[in-house]
């Protein structure tokens, strides 16, 4: 009995598919957990504030680059898998439109080093910071994705981790050495997503020279306002590290780092599983609302099981966690207390989470760009009120609160296709 239900869920192309990518996200996954407590103990709490702005502001201008190619692009390259000529079309229109884009985010980076003082305090480290933008300009996942083949996904991500690895370990020494943290994790990208670029271009036989400059305007106009809310979202998601070393400095944006990074383990365990799951769902619903509705429900259902057990796991040994960290002694205590209340951002992540990739499935893209921007206002002023007259707990109680009114947002919108009706 025991052996046939193995054969079958190894036989299973979905099971296979998310083993193998599996294997590379788990390092993507993992591999802050290794790199923030060497750092940490080698450039101390103060200078991982540091890399942490650099990383945040990269990682909200690289939604610029990507523009909509992580959501509609995979979403067109998967209805589309079997037609070479459309392929080809949503895969160089994509990618000459990410080379403007990149163009015009160097130069505001360049402007925003030179004229805004906060920045230019740390200009160095936010120039090295670029090239975790240039790498991601590069990713070919988002057609990897679309087209499931998720070995070269696992390769990619696996290649740009060794290297991060190996250019922290070698070349991080001493407390002055941390500007190179930012550069190396973008070397990394850049080298191993080249690669996954030139094995697509030469696999599908894919030419630049069919460039359609119509198609590249339309698509920059067609999903601007997307764009804007994908840039909203990450400013969510990762200017608070930004604010609260605006408000509080360094030190103490270097202690929200430790919580975040331990936080970020679940949120992009989550944003990984959504994107294997997602051209899946947008497939299914594609052919039928009903059979993707119980697709969906499937897949995320048993994640949302799976990553509340490990959120109580990480509970039950919060100070531990934070000694693996290399946290001081000092410190410990007031951290454990923080983790313990900011636990609660990725179990309600796991609801928010599945519910966009509904809302993305059933092209509920108007709602979603509203309710982002508005949530995005309300937790960059109530974060930085709470950094100016309170502190770093009344922080994370204020990420809890933006997760839990999304999701009552995101039920409202979807609340027709939970009714009996549509069952």
């Amino acid at each position: 009995m025991f052996n046939t239900l193995f054969q079958k869920i190894f036989q299973s192309k979905t099971i296979k598919d998310f083993l193998i990518y599996g294997v590379g996200q788990g390092i993507n996954i993992l591999s802050p957990l290794l790199i923030t407590p060497y750092l940490i103990y080698t450039c101390g709490l103060e200078k991982l504030g540091v890399i942490a702005i650099g990383q945040s502001l990269a990682y909200i201008l690289i939604v610029i680059v990507d523009y909509s190619s992580f959501i509609i692009g995979v979403k067109e390259t998967a209805i589309n898998r079997d037609n070479t000529k459309v392929l080809e079309s949503t895969f160089v229109t994509n990618y000459t439109a990410k080379l403007f884009l990149v163009i015009i985010v160097l130069f505001f980076i360049l402007m925003l080093v030179s004229f805004v003082p906060y920045f230019k305090s740390i200009g160095i480290m936010i120039i090295y910071s670029v090239a975790i933008i240039i790498g991601q300009s590069i990713n070919p996942t988002w057609f990897l994705q679309g087209i499931e083949n998720f070995k070269w996904i696992t390769t990619i991500n696996v290649l740009a981790k060794i290297i991060y690895f190996i250019g922290v370990f070698l070349c991080i020494s001493s407390v002055n050495d941390y500007i190179y943290a930012n550069l190396w994790l973008g070397l990394g990208t850049i080298i191993a997503n080249a690669i996954g670029f030139i094995w697509i271009v030469k696999t599908y036989n894919f030419s630049f020279n069919t460039i359609n400059k119509q198609e590249v305007i339309k698509l920059l106009k067609r999903d601007f306002t997307f764009c804007i809310s994908q840039l909203f979202f990450a400013i969510r998601n990762y200017s608070s590290v930004i604010i609260i070393s605006f408000f509080a400095g360094d030190l103490i944006a270097g202690k929200f780092k430790v919580i975040e990074q331990i936080i970020n383990f679940f949120r992009t365990y989550l944003q990984l599983f959504f994107k294997f799951s997602y051209s899946y769902v947008c497939f299914a619903i594609d052919k039928s609302i009903n059979s993707g509705l119980l697709l969906w429900k499937k897949f995320n259902g048993f994640n949302l099981i799976f990553t509340s057990i490990l959120l109580i796991i990480v509970g039950v040994f919060s100070f531990w966690i934070l000694k693996f960290f290399r946290v001081e002694a000092n410190h410990i205590k007031q951290l454990e207390i923080y983790l313990h209340i900011a636990l609660l951002i990725p179990f309600l992540i796991g609801f928010t989470l599945p519910l966009e990739q509904l809302i993305f499935s059933l092209n509920k893209n108007k709602q979603y760009i509203r309710t982002t921007i508005i949530m995005t206002c309300f937790n960059i002023v109530t974060m930085s009120l709470v950094m100016k007259f309170y502190g770093l707990k009344e922080a994370f109680i204020i990420l809890i609160l933006t997760e839990a009114i999304l999701i009552v947002i995101y039920l409202i919108v979807l609340k027709h296709y939970f009714s009996k009706e549509i069952r």
